[in-house]
């Protein structure tokens, strides 16, 4: 029988996040926060930096231990922080390089961990002196198990009393002894009543799904036309208008839409991907940026006399999406948003663990924008009292608006990939970005070990941003067209573009080169180069697309290579990012003010939280119902990408059929 569900809370995830600090270092803290200087404080833990995090999953428990460098041409990449006592002064693989802290929160600058040059014959290469920063592995864990938490369901289990007191049968249920109760019929939402029959007393046991859809749900009959309205660009007024119903019922349905995606999403992708093995996979990633609008909590209007000239500000949020290139499968679309998060918690956890006196490295909550509430200084503190409630007078300000924070791109970024490569099962991992330092600093960390044994290659895919759409498309056409001339002139007559192109990448890359070669003590080394390839067959929105190889991969020979590039390009993503901005209201783009003096988010809503259940909804149906041309056949990304074999419509995911 299917039980109803309902959305998981943090304590209902089971996922458990361990720190650098157990609970005797904890009190120590305590105790040296008040007796030392803010810095004295800041160095005493430093060699905590390499302390990996722990998270528990499903009862396996994975090490997180993020901070190693992130060049893959470097000696040092993906290998951990080691002393080598071997040699004079016993030097380190790495140095921390200190920042001075600027005393604001939005601005304070991260310490960063440097490479340096040191004779070891078991590793290949040398080291390039690269300059990684440093992330709080503590947060990363925390990050994911926000992002497996609000993407969850969990069985709803309601406490049932069968008994009066005094009942000489308290033990006993309907489950474990059904003939110590009467049935007396179903009530109007079709769940059965039992009947004790010692005390008496009648209760309503909940009915599977199957039994009654319409449980705690009233104008069930709207919510197909409901979910076709919400993905068809209709803004919420007038879906309330047109279907005749208030705000609160708008949103309940939302969150309905939302769980039952998360069914069927439990079902026919998170179980059906662990059955799935794969040869080669290509991820297509990208950030896309959205405002929501920023207005005031009820109650928090702004006096006349205080912040008078403050100017409110968009909250500008980041959308990260990756999605198979082949298919155009869409696997995971995560917002750097945490709406559950608050900042009173912010402040007990600083309170506890002393974050404003503490490396970022070492931070809980150093993935949120406001990863500390500020504190009075101490007796040695260097921070001035001026400083001090300039700080709180900003954290303060934020709890006027909607509740949460934002959270680190790259935080994000880092628990995305994680939860990828949890989540896929495959041999040969490709990537495809454009040129986004966050993106490839976060795939190079999670992904290193596949990147170190040849099991992973990225490529950057950028296209001519200049142009005009009729530019581009004209540069387009040129370039089909001189690709034909050349295959003509080189005997390639019964050719496809495609096969041409391709031979036409294989002899520019005679000569071309995609790194650059640096020489160190008389022995010559590759390192990334910015010398991207032009693609001979750019769509026509592109006009011209440019491919760079930034992955070091030493063994590849240029027929391979030539065949990778071919395959380079960002349709997945842009396709899935274009579709968000045309079906879902609140994440359109601006419009242009009437005045015709700056832009307006007049669909946007206020609480990243339904932008982030409007996403799940759209892209579980994108998925699973819209069908697209490939290859000459009408199909869906989850029939290309070899999950259930069919076409789902509305009804099978609202009704889970």
């Amino acid at each position: 029988m299917k039980t109803f569900k309902r959305l998981a809370n943090s304590n209902d995830s089971n996922i458990k996040c361990y720190g650098p600090f157990s609970d005797e270092l904890v009190e120590q803290r305590n105790k040296q926060y008040y007796e030392k200087s803010n810095v004295a404080f800041q160095k005493d833990y430093r060699n905590f930096l390499y302390t990996p995090a722990m998270i528990e999953i499903e009862g396996v428990v994975y090490d997180l231990q993020l901070k190693f460098c992130n060049n893959t041409f470097c000696k040092w990449y993906g290998l951990p922080q080691m002393m080598y006592d071997n040699i004079k002064f016993k030097p380190l693989r790495y140095t921390l390089n200190q920042t001075e802290r600027s005393g604001k929160i939005k601005s304070e600058p991260k310490p960063r961990i440097k490479c340096n040059s040191i004779t070891d014959n078991k590793v290949f290469g040398e080291s390039l002196g690269n300059s990684t920063d440093t992330i709080s592995n503590w947060s990363v864990t925390e990050e994911i198990k926000r992002l497996i938490t609000i993407n969850s369901v969990v069985p709803l289990r309601p406490e049932y009393v069968f008994h009066k007191e005094g009942c000489s049968s308290l033990d006993k249920t309907p489950s474990n002894d059904e003939k110590s109760f009467y049935k007396r019929g179903k009530s109007s939402t079709n769940s059965q009543k039992y009947q004790c029959k010692e005390c008496k007393k009648m209760t309503n046991v909940l009915p599977g799904q199957e039994k009654s859809f319409n449980y705690h749900q009233q104008r069930n009959d709207i919510l197909v036309q409901f979910t076709k309205d919400i993905l068809s660009r209709t803004p919420v007024k007038r879906i309330i208008e047109k279907l005749e119903i208030g705000s609160s019922t708008y949103y309940n349905k939302l969150e309905w839409v939302y769980r039952k995606c998360l069914e069927f999403n439990e079902r026919y992708e998170t179980n059906a991907l662990k059955n799935l093995d794969i040869d080669e996979i290509w991820i297509n990633t990208d950030m896309m940026i959205y405002n929501l609008n920023n207005i005031r909590l009820k109650g928090k209007a702004q006096k006349k006399d205080k912040f008078i000239t403050e100017k409110d500000k968009k909250l500008q949020t980041y959308l990260l999406s990756s999605a198979d290139l082949k298919t155009g499968y869409v696997f995971r679309t995560d917002i750097a948003f945490d709406y559950e998060i608050r900042l009173d918690e912010v402040e007990k956890d600083t309170k506890t663990f002393h974050c404003d006196h503490s490396y970022p490295f070492l931070r809980k909550n150093d993935r949120l924008k406001y990863p500390y509430c500020p504190q009075p200084p101490t007796k040695n503190d260097n921070q001035s009292t001026n400083d001090y409630e300039s700080d709180l007078g900003e954290f303060d300000r934020r709890k006027d608006y909607v509740e949460g924070c934002h959270v680190k791109a790259q935080y994000t970024a880092m628990a995305h990939y994680f939860l990828l490569q949890k989540t896929i099962k495959a041999k040969k991992w490709y990537f495809v970005s454009d040129d986004d330092n966050t993106l490839q600093h976060c795939i190079f960390k999670v992904f290193s070990k596949s990147f170190k044994d040849g099991y992973s290659f990225y490529f950057t895919c950028q296209s001519e941003k200049t142009f005009t759409l009729g530019e581009a498309g004209r540069e387009a056409f040129m370039s089909r067209k001189e690709l034909g001339y050349w295959g003509k002139a080189n005997g390639m007559n019964s050719s496809t573009l495609y096969e041409i192109g391709k031979q036409k990448v294989l002899m520019e890359l005679k000569t071309h080169r995609f790194y650059d070669y640096k020489s160190i003590n008389g022995t010559t080394y590759p390192i990334r180069g910015d010398n991207p390839i032009k693609h001979p067959l750019p769509d026509i929105d592109e006009g011209i697309r440019w491919v760079n190889f930034i992955s070091n991969v030493p063994y590849i020979d240029d027929t391979e290579l030539a065949n990778l590039v071919m395959q380079v390009n960002s349709r997945a993503i842009n396709n899935f990012f274009q579709q968000v901005r045309r079906r879902i209201s609140i994440l359109e783009r601006p419009l242009s003010t009437a005045r015709g003096d700056g832009k307006s988010y007049i669909y946007a809503n206020y609480n990243h939280k339904y932008a982030h259940q409007m996403l799940v909804i759209f892209r579980t149906f994108y998925n699973f119902c819209f069908e697209s041309k490939s290859n000459g056949k009408r199909s869906t990304p989850a029939q290309r990408l070899g999950l259930p074999d069919k076409v789902y419509d509305y009804k099978d995911i609202i009704y889970f059929r």
